[in-house]
């Protein structure tokens, strides 16, 4: 029986292998570890990128505009056309689908993009709204690739690590985080992290200074699962350090009262590069005018399984060697039985 989350990289590699994938003009193609498909168009790339909303009821719309354009973004490309496939269940009312549009329609203006085409339907079978976002970009300068992560780079975090799977959890469970003896202060702190999830203005600024090797979105499976990936993808390995990843009281609050990882919940909003170890305090310098949270959490070695992340916590050393399930999924079914 399949487990909740993205198919496991052994079974998922075998079906990539079923499907027809060699173009002349493909740079990357379906890969382990890469946020987006690359093409040769012209003197220049199209970067195409498509994800799921399958986590979230509340603000489905915005978090489905952002999540799939930080994805480009992390190329070092602008996010420009979007194409949504809204899938609605029939418990929905005419209020709650006008919400949708609404929230996606801002998120679209708040990063200058176009819907293009796409499909909506009301579908048979589903008790939540899903939205499938394919967002492109085109640039003719360099494309930013996960793989390109080398050893002795080190690990930078930008943003709040654990932040949008808090923000959902507030969103869509605030009184059974009340009945856990949350604060309602820290429940409405965590809602509006919502409004925190692009990294498109920090990834394309990292992408201008020309100092990066790789820049990748922690999604699902949070910071833990962007490293597996970027190891992944580069034939490496990461080690963090748990104490030097800075975590937001809020999000330390909610992660403490549900007994989850934080490093391993869904974390838009935050960006994960890999920098030469002589840019990192020129990198830093940058970020600090542009007034962006961000620390140096490890750096990148070499290993006999790429892919692996050794996280420090004192003097204990904990190796993640499989895929992280998401956090999210144990809070939902949790959250929904109580």
């Amino acid at each position: 029986m399949l487990k909740e989350g993205k198919l496991p990289w052994s079974i998922l590699s075998k079906l990539l292998g079923e499907l027809p994938t060699s173009d002349p003009d493909v740079v990357v193609g379906p890969s382990i570890g890469e946020d987006a498909g690359v093409v040769r168009l012209g003197d220049g790339f199209l970067v195409v990128h498509s994800d799921p909303i399958t986590t979230a009821v509340k603000r489905i719309g915005w978090y489905a505009v952002h999540i799939a354009a930080n994805d480009i973004a992390v190329r070092g490309v602008r996010p420009r056309w979007f194409l949504p496939v809204i899938l609605l269940s029939p418990k929905m009312d005419n209020r709650m689908v006008e919400e949708l549009f609404h929230d996606m329609s801002s998120a679209l203006k708040s990063i200058g993009g176009v819907v293009i085409g796409g499909h909506t339907e009301v579908t048979p079978g589903i008790d939540r709204p899903i939205v499938s976002m394919t967002v492109i970009g085109y640039s003719r300068k360099r494309v930013i690739l996960t793989r390109d992560a080398r050893v002795g780079d080190k690990i930078l975090l930008i943003g709040r690590a654990g932040g949008e799977g808090v923000a959902v959890i507030a969103s869509d469970y605030s009184d059974k985080l009340l009945d856990l003896g949350v604060k309602r202060s820290i429940i409405e702190k965590a809602s509006e992290f919502l409004y925190d999830i692009s990294v498109v203005d920090k990834a394309l600024m990292l992408a201008e200074t020309g100092l990066v090797n790789s820049m990748h979105d922690p999604t699902e499976g949070g910071i833990i699962q962007a490293l597996r990936e970027i190891g992944a993808a580069s034939g490496s390995c990461a080690r963090i350090y748990r104490d030097q990843v800075p975590l937001d009281p809020v999000v330390e609050a909610i992660s403490g009262a549900l007994g989850i990882d934080p490093l391993k919940l869904l974390s838009s909003g935050s960006l994960v590069a890999t920098i030469p170890p002589d840019k990192d305090s020129i990198v830093a310098k940058l970020l600090d005018e542009k007034g962006f949270t961000h620390s140096i959490i490890g750096e990148v070695v070499d290993c006999e399984e790429p892919g692996s992340v050794m996280v420090v916590s004192g003097n204990r050393v904990d190796v993640v060697k499989e895929d992280v399930i998401d956090e999210i999924y144990r809070v939902i079914a949790r959250l929904s039985k109580r």
